[in-house]
């Protein structure tokens, strides 16, 4: 290839519908543009960072199928179920050359679960916000950001209370590596980036080739399915969850339209923990195993905003019909009659 060493360099860059010239990845993982490699924005051209894991794996076909050019760039931690070609890189050393050339970057490449974070706290501050902040900068102007936030920032241990807007003051954390890491960019994000889409997404629910099935909503239907038995703890708790194909339409919309950048919660049902345990197990005829209670909290977001931007995609069918999508993809793909 005309520009790449002939040692050292493992394979070129190949971007759905584009030549495989436009860059190479040497050996150290960090892909560097080769000669006559556009070097402006282009709003079809898509970098989707954490591209193999939950989310990602979820949103790749689907953005190639909206005609969208995805390079995907993944460290492989959670694998790779569906064999994607991937830049097996850590974002953060991604040149800036190299990201000119995308109109919009998908971050979903973070310590992902409170677990995570409490397992490696210092991993969790540079992964979810010092390290993506410096990414962040590397950007042309009019590269669009669309990150993973959470809705947790949110977080309350109170029972009784109204859903959270937008404009509403997030709680300055101090429980976790997690919540602190996505406060500390978000604050970062609305006084020193510009074009940046911070997503305050619900608990995380639905079927994806690389599945989480520790998910609230994931492990009560897989129980079910499995044993007969929906297991609950905190019944009283409150939780707003997003279902991954509202999510779709929520990233479509964001990279098809011209929308005000900032903060925008995401999310799909809320519920008690007790009432979505109780609408699962109707849904599958199972039994509902009270656990008691443990240290949890409780978060509700006002997805108003979220609701106008998409309009009528926006699909609003019941939970029981989510219960049924969720097992039947799931069988599908295990080959489970």
């Amino acid at each position: 290839m005309r520009g790449c060493p002939a040692d050292g360099w493992l394979q070129p860059i190949t971007i759905p519908g584009r030549p495989s010239t436009t860059g190479c990845i040497p050996a150290n993982g960090i892909p560097m543009l080769t000669p006559g490699a556009p070097s402006l924005p282009d709003a079809r051209r898509l970098l989707l960072i954490g591209g193999c894991g939950y989310i990602g794996s979820f949103l790749h076909s689907r953005l190639l199928s909206g005609g969208f050019e995805v390079t995907v760039c993944d460290l492989l931690a959670r694998g790779n179920p569906l064999g994607i070609e991937v830049i097996r890189s850590d974002y953060a050393v991604l040149p800036a050359d190299f990201l000119q050339q995308f109109g919009a970057v998908l971050w979903f490449g973070g310590h992902s679960s409170v677990k995570q974070a409490i397992e490696d706290p210092d991993g969790a501050v540079s992964n979810n916000c010092l390290n993506l902040f410096v990414f962040a900068k590397k950007l042309h102007p009019s590269t669009k950001l669309i990150y993973a936030s959470t809705g947790s920032l949110y977080s309350t241990k109170e029972r009784d209370f109204a859903p959270a807007s937008e404009s509403s003051t997030a709680h300055i954390p101090t429980q976790n590596a997690y919540d602190m890491s996505k406060f500390a960019f978000d604050y970062l994000a609305q006084n020193f980036l510009e074009n940046f889409h911070a997503l305050r997404m619900g608990t995380l629910a639905g079927y994806s080739p690389n599945l989480r099935e520790e998910l609230v909503f994931n492990a009560m239907n897989l129980s079910a399915m499995r044993t007969g038995r929906v297991h609950l703890k905190n019944s009283g708790a409150r939780r707003t969850i997003l279902f991954l194909s509202d999510l779709w339409v929520l990233i479509e919309k964001l990279l098809t339209t011209e929308c005000k950048p900032g903060i925008c919660n995401a999310g799909s049902l809320s519920f008690t923990l007790g009432e979505l345990a109780h609408a699962v197990a109707a849904t599958w005829q199972a039994e509902v195993s009270d656990e008691g209670e443990s240290e949890t909290y409780s978060f509700l977001l006002d997805t108003t905003q979220m609701k106008t931007l998409c309009g009528h995609p926006l699909a609003s069918i019941g939970i029981g019909e989510h219960c049924r999508q969720f097992i039947d993809e799931y069988r599908t793909a295990r080959g489970i009659s």
